[in-house]
């Protein structure tokens, strides 16, 4: 009796197979199944798919990209500011992704990140930058993923035709040696569309959605250092008063704790010291 092996290999996306029997004589094949004609079939329309989605790229209008952007603008009110973000990403059917809003007297600032439409980029950059008092830097960024895309749609194709005929040579397929190779390839087979559907649906969706980050702050000084300058003494100034302020702040946070809870901390090391002490004597005394 004759074993059929079943693969898939996964960079040339074909399948292939080999036998072995006994007795020096040819093991028969398995009744309807035609390996060479899967192959070749299979192999054929790899082509035809890689032709097809070449040609449905090309053109520049379906270009997928990722945008982004960034803001560094100077606003008379920080949370103000911060709220009219808020509720034009909203109004947009965006979302805020991350928003970090500092409402120190001293030196206040703050950054917003958001999540809007891509069709809604060059309004969102033009109604952030009218927030503006002035605007310190501004940069917009697409990175084209098309290629990426393109191969990931290739490779799905490749793997959903060989999960078609994976599962016809189980159907013909009578013995149990041959459904179990069969099957765990076809389980591998699966696996790996699984990935590559969530790798395309993470490039959709990033390509749906724009992101943008804008950064707040009452005086230019207080901005992020833009990437065209390196030389900005007063910032840096600044930012580290900003620290020290912090780090007092946080140890003052902490002695109010630890003033607070001294009505537990003080009579359990009272305790503690005398106990120590009353052991203590009795060690003298025993010596």
């Amino acid at each position: 009796m004759g074993i059929v092996l079943v693969s898939v290999n996964g960079a040339r996306n074909k399948a292939t197979t080999s036998y072995s029997g006994s007795g020096g004589m040819a093991a028969p094949s398995t009744p309807g199944i035609s390996f060479n004609s899967i192959e070749g079939d299979y192999y054929e329309e790899s082509k035809t798919i890689q032709s097809d989605v070449s040609s449905g790229t090309s053109d520049s209008s379906s270009r997928l990209v990722i945008r982004t952007g960034t803001l560094s603008i100077v606003v008379k009110d920080i949370v103000d500011s911060a709220k009219k973000i808020t509720s034009f990403t909203e109004g947009k059917t965006g979302w805020i992704v991350n928003s970090s809003i500092s409402e120190n007297q001293t030196v206040p600032s703050g950054a917003i990140t958001i999540r809007v439409p891509a069709e809604n980029f060059d309004e969102a950059m033009t109604y952030f930058r009218g927030l503006a008092v002035r605007v310190s830097y501004e940069g917009s960024q697409g990175q084209d993923v098309t290629d990426q895309y393109t191969d990931l749609q290739s490779q799905l194709r490749n793997l959903e035709a060989a999960e078609k005929q994976l599962l016809e040579i189980m159907e013909k397929s009578g013995e149990i040696n041959h459904v179990l190779s069969v099957y765990r390839e076809l389980k591998n087979t699966r696996n790996e569309i699984e990935l590559i559907k969530g790798r395309m649906q993470y490039i959709e969706q990033s390509t749906k959605m724009a992101t943008i980050t804008v950064n707040l702050a009452l005086s230019e000084d207080l901005l992020p250092i833009p990437p065209s300058e390196k030389w900005t003494p007063k910032y840096v100034l600044l930012q580290a008063w900003k620290d020290v302020l912090g780090f007092w702040r946080g140890f003052s946070y902490f002695m109010i704790r630890l003033f607070v809870w001294s009505q537990v901390w003080v009579p359990a090391l009272i305790i503690f010291l005398l106990v120590r002490r009353f052991r203590r004597k009795r060690q003298s005394k025993a010596v």
